[in-house]
């Protein structure tokens, strides 16, 4: 039944996205300007949904508009392309899946665990980093190799490099996917807790980094996934550790991006941030219609994967319509008031059914 629901909403996702694309509105703009009117366009019209705009003028006004919105639209999204890829067209080289070698941090559940198996999909061996038991799942799959690691600890990681590199060889993609979060307030927040959500969230990726990167840069080819959150640009109350933690992931990686071509002239290697909204967590017993509309971790790996298949650095947002959010920050400032205001008030839910990654 829920698939049944969503239909007319797929539709009209379908229709939207095909109003503002260029290969359809702009045949039918070129139509109805070099076709006389005498042809009958006129009637056909008066007879289809479009009545109330079947003046031929006002339609063309209407694809016109279209047409140069999708036109801008295209254009952006081939800029952003090229600038998130070191201003390079082409897509990376040298690359041979069954020879690639994956670094997966928080691998053993949700997302991490959902990109995990997505890589091996592709014949992608992975090493999954992480301080839960693994999968049963895991023992099956040869492609896949546990390593229980807390990435809190730079002993840890440096003695878990060190173990991946001697079994399995050099990695060539590195996920920065672990993070945890909770619900205190800034001055509930327990010192310990504190510590550990900076060291697990976000100082991890700079320490494997230093770990698994000079390889990269020394054969020029690798990529540099970071998964943040929409929190990288909202912030809600009784969160600002975590929302801290993904704010300075997104500095993190337009950091590193910045160095790799600046310092490094490293052009191979590529980085993608990734923006997921909201993950459900099914627990038995649950309500289903809390989750209703929410990302399942799938969702989120399939879009991070397949970036990583192209071969090709990227900012993702996931859902794509959730790009708008970062735009608030060049909001005037009442304005962001107002949507923190209300979101701070909104953004609780019960019984720990989502995790804004």
């Amino acid at each position: 039944m829920p698939a049944l629901v969503d239909l007319p909403l797929r539709g009209l996702a379908l229709l939207a996205k095909l109003a503002f694309e260029p290969i359809v509105t702009g045949p039918a703009l070129g139509l109805l300007l070099y076709t006389p009117e005498q042809a009958g366009w006129q009637n056909a019209l008066e007879a289809t949904f479009l009545a109330p705009i079947t003046d031929l003028r006002n339609l063309i006004r209407v694809l016109g508009f279209l047409a140069t919105v999708g036109v801008i639209r295209k254009t952006n999204a081939a800029l952003n392309a090229w600038a998130t890829n070191n201003w390079q067209i082409r897509a990376g080289q040298g690359w041979n899946w069954p020879s690639e070698i994956a670094v997966v941090t928080g691998g053993c559940s949700g997302i991490g665990k959902a990109i995990a198996e997505a890589l091996v999909s592709h014949g992608i061996r992975v090493a999954v980093l992480d301080v839960q038991d693994a999968p049963k799942t895991f023992a099956n799959n040869k492609l896949l190799t546990y390593y229980r690691c807390d990435i809190s600890d730079p002993n840890a990681i440096a003695e878990t490099a060190d173990q991946v590199r001697s079994e399995l060889g050099h990695p060539s993609i590195l996920v920065n996917n672990a993070g945890i979060t909770g619900s205190h307030t800034i001055l509930k927040t327990p010192d310990a807790f504190l510590q550990r959500i900076f060291d697990v969230n976000l100082l991890s990726h700079w320490r494997l980094v230093r770990q698994f990167v000079p390889e990269m840069v020394a054969k020029n080819k690798g990529h540099i996934v970071t998964v943040a959150s929409v929190n990288s640009y909202l912030t809600n109350s009784a969160n600002a550790d975590y929302v801290a933690t993904k704010t300075g992931a997104l500095s993190f990686h337009e950091g590193l991006t910045s160095e790799l071509k600046i310092w490094y002239r490293a052009s191979g290697v590529k980085t993608t941030i990734a923006h997921p909204s909201w993950e459900s967590i099914r627990k038995s017993g649950q309500d289903p219609k809390i989750l209703d509309g929410m990302l399942r971790p799938e969702e989120v790996a399939e879009v991070i994967v397949r970036q990583v298949v192209r071969r090709r650095g990227a900012q993702l947002f996931i859902p794509g319509a959730a790009a708008p959010i970062s735009w608030l920050k060049g909001w005037p400032n009442w304005a962001q008031e107002l949507v923190r205001d209300w979101f701070g008030k909104t953004s609780a839910v019960s019984g720990g059914s989502m995790v804004a990654h």
